[in-house]
């Protein structure tokens, strides 16, 4: 069973074109309706979609990971996942479809990236600096971390148990998916950005996105997130109470700014540092348990 699946909020204008563009291409169209407040359930529902309703607004990822609890409970082979914003064209699932299918991959990304001649400069630049630390939170490499046109095998949909709420999820997805040793490909897409395809402004939401991001490279990479700063820290404390000591020793003067700074530095230091190391065995045990 092949299945497209669509997060939606308040989508009303466009959901019903993306539902009857992408029932061609598969077994069944899901959406779900997250606490929309206009007539998304009910357009989708005409054009033939199975909606899943959340009763308030949760968030992108809890749409999602309400689609990954259908596809895994339905045993889907193939699950495809599309923005109900009316960026995507639906009519590119087969590009997907085919990587997943022909080419035995766990997860295909359809990437702006590869085909960004339409995206405009602060898009990419954004996507840029967002999948590039993505990347190194994840330790794999892509070119569009963010792209909600993705494929899911079987095997991945097993997998793949999202909790983020927001918009980082495709992030924790990234995350699961080199923790869990899936093959991952990407494919070139293109997107419109035309009239009015997004509910929330780029800058806050590419904000939130990179700080979210930034929380996996510190869980990902705690020794270098957490304890060279420590170390740099813990010098920077040591130098100022040698500095200290000199000047008591040798000119009698007692400079308190330096004592207080030598003390703050260590101790912010240490305790940094004793974060990385419990970070990065909590981090490992995990790994090995799984």
């Amino acid at each position: 069973m092949k299945l497209v699946c669509i997060p939606a909020y308040n989508e009303e204008q466009n959901i019903a074109n993306i539902v009857n563009a992408s029932k061609k291409f598969v077994d069944s169209v899901i959406v779900c309706d997250d606490g929309s407040t206009d007539n998304t359930t009910k357009v989708a529902k005409e054009a033939g979609a199975i909606v899943l309703e959340h009763k308030k607004n949760q968030g992108y990822g809890a749409a999602i990971a309400t689609l990954f609890d259908y596809a895994r409970n339905e045993n889907a082979d193939v699950m495809i996942t599309i923005d109900g914003d009316g960026q995507h064209d639906p009519n590119q699932i087969p590009l997907l479809l085919d990587v997943i299918t022909t080419h035995n991959v766990d997860v295909v990304i359809g990437s702006r990236s590869l085909d960004n001649a339409n995206t405009p400069k602060y898009r990419k630049a954004g996507i840029k600096i967002i999948t590039s630390a993505a990347n190194y939170a994840t330790d794999i490499k892509v070119s569009d971390s963010q792209s909600g046109f993705r494929a899911y095998s079987n095997s991945a949909i097993s997998e793949i148990h999202p909790t983020e709420n927001g918009m980082s999820v495709s992030t924790e997805i990234l995350l699961k998916i080199s923790n869990k040793g899936l093959s991952i490909a990407e494919v070139p897409i293109s997107v419109s950005y035309e009239g009015d395809t997004s509910t929330q402004h780029p800058v806050s939401h590419g904000t939130g996105v990179f700080a979210n991001t930034i929380k996996y490279v510190s869980i990902r990479h705690p020794l270098l997130f957490y304890g060279l700063p420590g170390i740099i820290l813990f010098l920077g404390g040591l130098g100022l109470g040698i500095s200290f000591l000199d000047t008591y020793l040798y000119q009698q003067q007692v400079f308190y700014g330096s004592l207080l700074g030598s003390i703050v530095l260590l101790l912010i230091g240490s305790v940094l540092m004793v974060a990385a190391v419990l970070l990065f065995s909590m981090a490992n045990l995990i790994r090995d348990k799984n």
